[in-house]
Parts: structure tokens; C-alpha cells; sequence
């Protein structure tokens, strides 16, 4: 890895620029952005520690989106070659498999609409026997973040704020992102609805104050970070009691298994 420092404001990479490296952030911070500006929308705030870049290097395609040094930035940078043969992809199945991956994460991100935009067509069945929806239950996620009720059509979807750490494309089919600038209760990732052994429920994904479902506290320290849902509404809290975050999961059907 070669180290490079690039000044406060700068770019390191374009969308449609060729990927000939990948980048680990020694020190500093980047934002990544799709679209055009002055239209583009901001999707990640990385720190110290984190990968970018390799998507299109796995790819062979050129760059997706924009990558620009928020503060000035120590980069550590691994030309594509040297990226590829490092991680083994000479074995042909494993990198088919990889730049699908890549792929679905890339078609995501393209589909990025801006706040108050229709997100997701009213629910149909995530899963055989129960049809799920995500409904605002908080006035500042409908005032402020116009936030409707979205229907779930494919599990695991998460839930989380846009403007966190990680990639999550707002109003994809698996997931729900607010843009929560300085909202730091709200994760990115914060928890997931998905089915585990057959049964409907929701899992904390590691968040900092935990997720609260139908009363049950979930965190960092739970044994099982994992509650079941039943028939009907179920509350589910991103962060503490007084949090602003609050939903309700709407089962209609059966959420248990054999159903």
C-alpha cells in the first residue's frame, strides 16, 4: 500500500473515472456521492479503518460514484492488480460471485431518489402467509422526513440513517434510510426486519443505543439481539425510549413459520 494525502476538498475519484485502485483511510474522512452535481446526493460519511473503491476494481467498471476528501486525508492506496490477486480472485467462481455482489450494491445506489420521493409500492407479501408494512409513528418522521408508509417486499430490510457510516441507498427494496444529518441516535445500519427459523422478527445491528420492539430493550450487550414480531402493529424504536425514530411493523397474517 502506497500512502497518499489528499488536501481538504479534493477529489479522489469521479463517477465514470477508470477504478485503477482501492482505498483504505489511514486518517481523515470522505464523502461518497452518485449523481451529478449540483443534483448529487451525499450516501456515506467514511472514517479511519474504512475500504472504498473496490467495487469497481472487482468489476472491471468504471467509478459508480464520487469519492471527496472531507478534511484533510490520509489515504493508503493498492493498485487494482495488486487488490485482485491479493484476495485470490484467480479462481474464477469466487470473483463471478464477488462482482455480482458488487453488481446488486452498485444497481442500488443507482436507484437513489431524494427525500419525499416515492419510495416503495404498497406491500406485497415478503414472505409466504404475512404482508409487512413500515408506518411512521412519530410526527417529526412525517413532518420532517415525509416519511409514508412503505411496504416491505423483500426480507432482511433494514432500516437506518443515510448519513451514517455505511452505504445504504434511500428507497431501495431492502431498506429504509432517513436523511438524519447529526441525528447520531440513529445508526447506519440500525436494525433489520427479517425471518429466522422460519419465524418474523427484528435484530439490532450493533447500534449504539439499541433498538427498542414491542418494550424489549435489544443493544450491544444482549444475548439474542433478536424479538419476534406478532399479528398486527408492533413498535419498534430505533435508539432510546424518547427517540423520535419510532415505527410500527404491521403484520397482517401469519408471521410464524408454517404459515
Amino acid at each position: 500500500m502506497q500512502p497518499m494525502i489528499v488536501p481538504a476538498g479534493a477529489t479522489v475519484f469521479r463517477t465514470g473515472d477508470p477504478s485503477l485502485a482501492v482505498y483504505v483511510i489511514e486518517d481523515g474522512e470522505v464523502a461518497i456521492s452518485v449523481g451529478e452535481a449540483p443534483a448529487s446526493i451525499e450516501v456515506a460519511r467514511l472514517h479511519a479503518g474504512a475500504l472504498f473503491g473496490e467495487s469497481g476494481v472487482l468489476e472491471f467498471r468504471a467509478r459508480a460514484a464520487t469519492a471527496t476528501a472531507v478534511t484533510v486525508t490520509t489515504l493508503l492506496v493498492t493498485d487494482a492488480e495488486t487488490f485482485v490477486h491479493a484476495f485470490g480472485m484467480e479462481n474464477d467462481r469466487a470473483l463471478s460471485l464477488v462482482r455480482l455482489l458488487c453488481s446488486r450494491l452498485r444497481g442500488a445506489n443507482e436507484r437513489v431518489v431524494k427525500p419525499g420521493q416515492a419510495t416503495l409500492a404498497p406491500a406485497a407479501s415478503a414472505q409466504a402467509g404475512a404482508s409487512i408494512q413500515l408506518l411512521p409513528d412519530h410526527e417529526r418522521l412525517i413532518s420532517e422526513y415525509a416519511m409514508k408508509p412503505l411496504g416491505v417486499r423483500h426480507l432482511p430490510f433494514q432500516v437506518g440513517n443515510r448519513f451514517g457510516g455505511e452505504i445504504i441507498p434511500f428507497g431501495s427494496n431492502h431498506c429504509f434510510c432517513i436523511p438524519a444529518r447529526g441525528e447520531i441516535e440513529l445508526a447506519a445500519p440500525h436494525f433489520e426486519l427479517l425471518r429466522r427459523g422460519g419465524v418474523l422478527g427484528v435484530r439490532d445491528l450493533g447500534s449504539r443505543d439499541g433498538t427498542i420492539v414491542n418494550g424489549v430493550v435489544l443493544n450491544r450487550g444482549s444475548r439474542e439481539p433478536f424479538v419476534p414480531l406478532h399479528k398486527d402493529d408492533n413498535e419498534v424504536i430505533a435508539g432510546r425510549p424518547k427517540s423520535p425514530f419510532r415505527f410500527r411493523v404491521r403484520v397482517t397474517g401469519a408471521p410464524s413459520a408454517g404459515t
